[in-house]
């Protein structure tokens, strides 16, 4: 718990902190730090470099590809080490933006942008709070690492992944908030997902000549409506939707626009097939498989290509960290509610290694990827705060 002195100092240096935290995410958007791109590794010096003089180490890491950062602060006991967890990567900026989606920009009480809601607006929030940890003297109590990847947009294989299975990120004890957004309140787990291509593959040729190929497409269509049919057994009403889906999203015959009359070899479907907790990846892969082996018959055949799969997971209200970040959440005014994200990100594979784990970040989930994305600098200057909070909380935690 803080005094009240030490309660008013860190709302305090929140607000002197704000401007200069607004400033590293203006530097930070920016950066177009899609996927390939050297603008990924310029932000994560930019962050290393803020957060440098109140750093106990600072660690790069590799794998193939744009590094990670992962720099350790305070001397608080391990048991309730708290994990601030983001990623600096964005998708692509398309689309008709009313401002250049990588110029910065403050309209209304926004910074508008590509990528100021998921997730550089959490990441700024993440530096702005160890600040004002070391402002209000209270960092050196606590326990806190950031860790921040450049390649959770398209997959983590670089990025959390490999972190957490070379032992680069501490695990006993510690619980993590991953800055997605949110809307500041508190996302105690998300949906899974499996992402796959199936091909349908037949005898194409000219549309007149029809009696004598094997015509792929008939075929494809009964595929999409037995998929679209596949029954799931688990409902979670947390969630919203409170069941599993599956979806076909992508239909790609492969041949030219206006050519109706050539009978294509294949038909490949897109397919994103999103999980609750209780179901497993491997099995809902392996349904969708005896799906298709009973769907599509001789002379046609059919090719099935995971693309990528990702872990569902949920935890208690009554976990440590869920309870700290609520409570910090209504600290600063705000309702503080418990909720679950409907997307998937580095929080499951924090969840999987034992990390207890809750999404907490500034913007609304529904501004990310889309055209004019911004954040509400409020919920930046809040973010700050909450994240402080919590840290303080999980060190008295600790001691108690």
């Amino acid at each position: 718990m803080l005094s009240a002195q030490q309660d008013d100092a860190l709302g305090r240096a929140v607000d002197r902190r704000l401007e200069e935290m607004l400033d590293l995410l203006a530097d930070l958007v920016a950066e177009p730090s899609v996927e390939g791109s050297a603008a990924i590794d310029r932000c994560l010096d930019r962050v290393a470099n803020a957060v440098a003089p109140l750093a106990r180490s600072i660690e790069r890491a590799s794998w193939g590809g744009p590094s990670c950062l992962i720099a350790r602060f305070g001397h608080g006991g391990a048991g309730r080490r708290l994990i601030l967890s983001g990623h600096v990567d964005v998708v692509p900026a398309e689309g008709a933006w009313t401002t250049p989606p990588f110029v910065p920009a403050r309209v209304d009480g926004h910074v508008i942008g590509r990528g100021t809601c998921d997730m550089k607006g959490g990441v700024a929030a993440f530096v702005g709070s160890l600040h004002v940890l070391a402002d209000s003297n209270l960092l050196d109590r606590c326990a806190v690492d950031l860790v921040i990847t450049g390649d959770e947009e398209v997959g983590s294989q670089r990025g959390m992944i490999p972190l957490l299975e070379h032992g680069r990120i501490a695990i006993g004890g510690s619980h993590a908030i991953c800055g997605e957004p949110t809307g500041l309140d508190v996302y105690l787990g998300n949906r899974g997902l499996v992402w796959l291509e199936i091909t349908v593959h037949g005898r194409g040729g000219h549309a007149g000549l029809s009696h004598v190929l094997a015509n792929p497409v008939p075929v494809a269509a009964r595929l999409i409506a037995a998929l679209h049919a596949l029954p799931f057994d688990v409902v979670d009403e947390r969630f919203d939707p409170p069941a599993p889906s599956l979806n076909v999203t992508r239909v790609d015959a492969g041949t030219a626009t206006n050519a109706v009359n050539v009978i294509p070899d294949a038909v490949v479907l897109g397919v994103d097939r999103r999980l609750l907790p209780g179901e497993d990846p491997d099995r809902a892969l392996s349904a969708i498989e005896a799906l298709v082996e009973n769907t599509v018959r001789a002379p046609y055949r059919a090719a099935i290509r995971p693309l990528r799969t990702w872990p569902p997971y949920a935890i208690s209200e009554d976990e440590p960290v869920a309870r700290a970040a609520r409570d910090a959440v209504r600290a600063t005014g705000r309702p503080g509610l418990f909720g679950m994200d409907a997307a998937a990100n580095d929080s499951s594979w924090l969840d999987r290694a034992g990390i207890r784990t809750v999404l907490l970040g500034p913007g609304a989930p529904e501004a990310a990827h889309t055209t004019g994305e911004s954040v509400a600098i409020a919920e930046v200057r809040d973010a700050i705060e909450i994240y402080a909070r919590t840290a303080v909380t999980l060190a008295g935690e600790e001691r108690a």
